[in-house]
């Protein structure tokens, strides 16, 4: 028996030994696991935020509701995370979270366009109430398609247009189906459209209506009057410059957009005397260098007269379908030139990345641009040097969560890369996009969904929204007073939902 004991000592070595050796085994592999969670935690986009007792206290609460609203889902088996957002949309408005998000102050809007942010039901019936409204009955044709909307003096209307009114009364239905029209709906991830086409015809039914200056005012008097109830306090516009007019007058210079929409901004400001604009000057990836190097021209212009107003350049459209960053390299290399002619400059917010395929390369180049914003940069995890310079650069993207899965770059919205970039201390801000073209306003929704798939808490939520304003292109004075104001608003909110989550 002892020969065979012996034996096994050899062969296994002390058992006894061995059991004592196994506490300290399973403490190292806990210091282990505590130090890897605390080196991850360090390098997250948030790492610098360091939460109140009040902040710890609504964190926990917003846990628990969030935890209750995928439990009722669950039971219900609804399979939240695998449908579009108009889908849910009904799901997310009956939640107590969004009551939550939609009174929570969110800094700036550092993402929208022209022509995609005021709601689409407003656009309606507005536009009815101009007698020289008209809307585009006939087929599809190369100058105009089926309910685009434009303005006409009377007897001057072209072919195929009728009156919006005159038809809104005869067809009582025609209401809905216009807004269907300009609203892009995505009822069902599996089925195959081209959303981008979808997408820009829902641009070109009212491009013919912003143009006109009297509605011109009331459209952006309406979209700022909607962000300032969302409580966004900024918003900075990927504005394409159009030559506006009235039947009166005719065309107007060029920058009677900024001088009316300057105006607009100090009505709003009697009531709401933190809003502020930026404009950022926009043109299209489709076009050749040639013709963006006169864009660029203008923008300068631009800036000189409204160093204030215009913050910044961009180049929009599919990236699937236009020119790459890399190909307008020779304007780029001449943004300081254009900087000593004109004594202004003119950082890039350029749209780079948005995009699911790795052969899209536009987002290497903002690595080596004045680019201190980045327009989606979806694509940005699949080039892991760039995400490190950018990381150290300190870049921020500009995160759109429901127009990405809209336009079919992300289907379950829990593995959207914004949270691989959020992990890697990318800093990001949320943004809307072209909210009233995907049905909705503000910038409550973004949030929602933000918080809820890609399971943030109320520190993620707090760096995110004070991004907003930190990376905003406000400048030195205007982002501190913006910052104090965002901070006092900030503190009151967690203090009332506190007291209202009791």
């Amino acid at each position: 028996m002892m020969r065979k004991y012996f034996t096994y000592i050899l062969l296994f070595g002390f058992p006894l030994f061995g059991c004592q050796n196994r506490p300290a085994e399973k403490s190292d592999y806990q210091k282990n696991w505590t130090l890897l969670e605390q080196e991850n935690e360090s390098i997250a986009f948030d790492a610098d935020i360091k939460l109140s007792d009040a902040e710890k206290v609504l964190d926990e609460q917003l846990f628990q509701l969030r935890k209750q609203f995928l439990t009722e889902t669950n039971k219900q088996k609804i399979p939240l995370f695998n449908r579009s957002f108009n889908e849910i949309k009904p799901l997310i408005e009956g939640n107590k979270l969004f009551e939550i998000f939609q009174s929570m102050p969110k800094g700036g809007l550092l993402h929208t366009h022209s022509g995609g942010i005021t709601d689409v039901k407003w656009i309606i019936a507005t536009a009815r109430k101009y007698k020289e409204c008209y809307v585009y009955d006939g087929t599809d044709n190369d100058q105009f398609i089926f309910g685009q909307l434009a303005f006409f003096e009377e007897g001057k209307e072209a072919k195929g247009f009728v009156s919006l009114n005159k038809k809104l009364l005869s067809d009582p239905g025609f209401e809905k189906k216009l807004a269907d029209l300009l609203i892009l709906k995505r009822d069902n991830l599996c089925t195959y459209t081209d959303y981008w086409i979808e997408f820009e015809k829902r641009f070109k039914r009212i491009s013919l209506l912003l143009p006109y200056r009297p509605f011109f005012k009331e459209y952006y008097t309406k979209g700022f009057q909607d962000l300032v109830k969302n409580n966004v306090q900024h918003v900075e516009i990927r504005f394409i410059f159009d030559e506006l007019y009235d039947f009166q007058h005719g065309k107007y210079p060029l920058k009677t957009s900024i001088t009316d929409l300057q105006e607009v901004v100090k009505e709003i400001r009697k009531l709401n005397p933190q809003f502020s604009l930026k404009l950022i000057y926009s043109s299209f990836k489709f076009l050749d260098s040639k013709s963006i190097e006169k864009q660029l021209e203008i923008a300068f212009e631009l800036k000189k007269e409204f160093p204030d107003t215009i913050s910044g350049f961009d180049l929009v459209a599919d990236e699937a379908a236009g020119n790459s960053v890399y190909s307008f390299r020779e304007n780029w290399m001449k943004l300081d030139e254009l900087s000593k002619k004109y004594g202004v400059k003119m950082p890039l917010f350029l749209h780079a990345g948005e995009s699911n395929s790795v052969f899209n390369k536009n987002i290497l180049d903002i690595s080596s641009l004045d680019n201190p914003r980045i327009g989606h940069g979806l694509n940005l995890i699949y080039f892991p040097k760039t995400m490190e310079l950018i990381r150290k650069q300190n870049k921020l993207v500009e995160v759109s969560p429901i127009s990405n899965q809209i336009l079919g770059y992300v289907s379950d919205l829990r593995n959207h890369p914004a949270r691989v970039l959020l992990s890697n201390g990318i800093q990001c801000s949320i943004n809307s996009d072209d909210p009233s073209v995907y049905g909705y306003e503000g910038l409550g929704y973004d949030f929602w969904v933000a918080f809820v798939a890609w399971e943030l808490d109320v520190k993620a939520l707090k760096k995110l929204v004070f991004n907003s304003i930190s990376y905003s292109s406000l400048n030195e004075s205007e982002k501190k007073k913006a910052l104090l104001y965002l901070d006092r608003q900030w503190n009151d909110f967690v203090q009332k939902m506190n007291g209202k989550l009791k």
